[in-house]
């Protein structure tokens, strides 16, 4: 038993989570093969399989997923504790991992990554890109990122992004052929472009202000999708309307290859916040990105 290593423990841990070898191999920057080979070694030291391997996928096996279970805590314990001693010289360092949706994504992170990556050499990001409500506490991530500040009880937040706009798009053509929508009730004789929150969440309803008062509409059309780029596709297109962050089409909007329609009735702009449960202390992994985020947004150090 003493043979076994953190090492295969916590390679064991990424394979359970990524239920795949290739992508664990990758986060931990070894092959595949040989990650494959340390748990077969693991296994034989422990007289269990631990993983049940098929062609499409890897899982936990009842046994893998009991040591999961008594292992995690004490993996976590042990990763805070090295990245502790890390960041007493001063370098934000570990495994930062971050739940956050497509549309922050691609405004706030994506544009800025490759700079944030090369400013921490000794801190790894591990993204999840996705639009659910996610429990970062139950998934163990370290934070999180959604629009506006109304979060759960326990959270502490930080603004990380400037106000953002969303609109509703068309091409020239398509509003030459269809009309000009004058006020949100018009959409429901449009082909609209529609969204849903994940592969099988609801469907999103369209957001405006209308005689002061929030609305929501529930719209159809002929395209319906959880990314951003399937819909900003589909607009460029003539396929029909969108609702979508400013920033994904100012582009297509100063060009004119895009315009917007219904501004009366569009709502006030909201700021994205990264999001993390109350702590004595705030990792250096996480200010950060905290401040990085703040000053690639032009707003003043938190």
């Amino acid at each position: 038993m003493s043979r076994i290593s953190h090492d295969a423990l916590q390679a064991f841990r990424l394979i359970a989570r990524h239920r795949s070898f290739t992508r664990a191999a990758d986060e931990l920057n070894v092959s595949a093969s040989a990650l494959s080979q340390s748990m077969r070694q693991l296994e034989a030291e422990l007289g269990l399989p631990l993983l049940a391997r098929t062609t499409r996928q890897v899982t936990p096996t009842e046994a893998g997923e009991a040591l999961l279970e008594r292992l995690a805590p004490a993996l976590d314990e042990i990763r805070q504790a090295l990245d502790d001693m890390r960041e007493r010289q001063g370098q934000p360092a570990g495994t930062l991992r971050l739940t956050l949706p497509h549309t922050a994504a691609q405004i706030a992170l994506y544009p800025h990554l490759d700079e944030f990556l090369r400013r921490h050499p000794a801190l790894a990001l591990e993204l999840d890109v996705n639009d659910s409500l996610v429990d970062i506490v139950g998934q163990r991530f370290d934070a999180g990122i959604r629009f506006s500040d109304r979060l759960q009880p326990g959270m502490q937040a930080a603004q990380v992004s400037r106000p953002i706009r969303f609109v509703v798009v068309a091409t020239p053509a398509y509003l030459a052929r269809r009309g000009v929508p004058k006020q949100p009730d018009d959409l429901l004789q449009h082909a609209c472009i529609g969204y849903r929150f994940g592969a099988s969440g609801p469907q999103y309803r369209w957001q405006f202000i209308e005689q002061q008062q929030p609305r929501q509409l529930a719209l159809r059309g002929p395209l319906l999708a959880n990314d951003n780029q399937a819909r900003l596709h589909g607009a460029r297109g003539g396929v029909g309307l969108a609702y979508l962050a400013e920033d994904l089409v100012r582009q297509d909007l100063e060009a004119g290859r895009l315009v917007s329609v219904l501004e009366p009735y569009l709502p006030p702009a909201e700021a994205l916040y990264l999001f993390y449960p109350q702590q004595r202390r705030q990792p250096a992994k996480l200010r950060a990105l905290i401040d990085f985020l703040r000053e690639q947004a032009g707003l003043p150090a938190a």
